[in-house]
């Protein structure tokens, strides 16, 4: 990536992941895009000019208390 948050970039980086279309999402597909945007969101800080980005990226991996567990409730199994 060499632009900060390029969502064509982020497109790239879903697609590559093996995702082909958002017709039926499910937890695997989910999970991709979740792990995708955290990856672009982290490249894209270390990318920008702004200070601010940088020190929000630190707390992001905290999401993933919240975001993991509503990712395994979609199929109504727990997996994760």
């Amino acid at each position: 990536m060499e632009k900060a948050y390029d969502l064509k970039a982020l497109g790239e980086k879903i697609v590559a992941g093996g995702l082909p279309a958002l017709k039926e999402v499910g937890e695997a597909e989910a999970l991709h895009i979740y792990k995708s945007l955290k990856e672009w969101l982290k490249e894209s800080a270390v990318l920008s000019p702004t200070p601010v980005d940088n020190v929000i990226m630190s707390f992001i991996d905290n999401l993933d208390s919240l975001a993991l567990p509503a990712i395994d409730k979609i199929d109504g199994q727990k997996d994760l």
